[in-house]
């Protein structure tokens, strides 16, 4: 087990701090040399022929300080493409410059053409005979800088080189990169109450959310008036703009509104609560000193059949405890929210892990930390850096 002392460091400090780049079988995502391409971009199709007209045209999604929801809905409504019809293989963090595979079904090759946006580039364009799906790629690389870092925290570092196998816990991203309201949604989702699911979607934000999307929300939710909500909520809010104008034109069709966020967007949610149950799990078989080498944790789902023994009591404590059955996984009105089970590894490992110490440019006095290293599809960077530091 890992010592509990952590060390103290500013994390994302800036959303270059946190880089990720898609690993494939047989291709790697790769960032722009600058941010400046991002900041005036123009699509260039290289050689790729564009009267081939394969099924799916895929290509690398390149963005900056732009969260994943938010991203796939400019390309939605850009690209004249429904979201079901634009694949990933895994969601990305808003304070980040990341470079992930993408696939368009039914690609608009003047859409595409025409595409700009600031923060956005898309690059590295080819024809594909299948949609790209979550959890398609091999895993992700990553250069993370952290910053403001004393001494004892230095000292830590020592610790981190020498880690082999760590508890397999979901990061901070499964639950929302910015509002971290994914369970809430997700639970009432599950739950089948999607009127209360609408209204804490439209009442939620995060701590970095602009003062003016803050007054807002606040507003709406003492007020609960959809049509003037429309009138006063920023345009930045495009999600939730989708929802009021659904609303308007099909009053009290809250499922429907949901689904104008995205299919792909309310499974997320819907996951992040299955996600919070293997997390409990998880922590309750660490501290009850179970030997995790080569055991899988559930992913609970409608068809779930509980292991026997401890890990099985584990798990059904676990499903009681957050007042959700096994029946809730499944939604009639929704099949395309409903999962069924699963298991995930226990323990994960640090790959080509590599860490250097340099003066930190925005904190005199103190040292950045610079980890390079690639984790297995699946497994998160602030999984592995929160069981050393505490990030603030």
């Amino acid at each position: 087990m890992i010592d509990l002392d952590k060390g103290s460091v500013v994390f994302k400090h800036k959303p270059e701090d946190f880089i990720v780049e898609e690993v494939w079988e047989n291709y790697n995502c790769k960032i722009s040399d600058s941010l400046t391409v991002l900041e005036n971009n123009s699509v260039d199709f290289g050689k790729l022929d564009c009267n081939d007209r394969r099924n799916f045209l895929t290509c690398d999604l390149e963005k900056v300080n732009i969260d994943h929801f938010t991203a796939f809905s400019i390309l939605s409504k850009e690209l004249h493409n429904f979201q079901y019809e634009l694949g990933y293989a895994g969601a990305k963090d808003k304070i980040a410059w990341t470079c992930q595979r993408i696939s368009i079904f039914n690609a608009k090759i003047e859409r595409i053409r025409k595409f700009s946006f600031p923060g956005i580039v898309l690059k590295n364009f080819r024809w594909a005979k299948h949609k790209i799906k979550i959890g398609d790629l091999s895993g992700n690389k990553f250069k993370v800088t952290l910053r403001d870092a004393d001494k004892e925290t230095i000292k830590v570092l020592n610790r981190v080189r020498k880690a082999e196998c760590l508890p397999n816990f979901f990061g901070a991203q499964r639950f929302g990169s910015v509002r971290k309201d994914n369970v809430i949604i997700g639970k009432l989702i599950l739950k089948q109450r999607f009127q209360e699911a609408v209204f804490a979607y439209l009442t939620g934000f995060g701590d970095q959310e602009s003062d003016e999307v803050k007054k807002a929300k606040k507003k709406f939710k003492v007020e609960k008036d959809f049509s003037e909500a429309k009138l006063y909520f920023p345009q930045e809010l495009r999600l939730e703009h989708s929802i009021l104008d659904h609303l308007y034109k099909n009053d009290k069709d809250w499922l429907g509104a949901l689904n104008t966020i995205g299919e792909k967007s309310l499974l997320i949610m819907c996951q992040s609560v299955q996600s919070k149950l293997f997390n409990e799990i998880l922590e309750i078989a660490i501290d009850e000193r179970i030997d995790l080498k080569k055991i899988n944790i559930p992913l609970i789902g409608y068809n779930s059949d509980f292991l026997q023994g401890r890990m099985g009591e584990i798990a059904q404590e676990v499903l009681k405890a957050n007042n959700l059955e096994i029946k809730d996984f499944k939604i009639p009105q929704a099949p395309y929210l409903s999962f069924k089970a699963s298991i995930r590894q226990a323990l994960f490992k640090v790959n080509d892990l590599n860490i250097e110490t340099e003066e930190d440019e925005f904190f005199p006095l103190s040292k950045k930390i610079v980890l390079n290293f690639t984790l297995d599809s699946g497994t998160y960077a602030t999984t592995f850096l929160e069981q050393f530091f505490v990030l603030r």
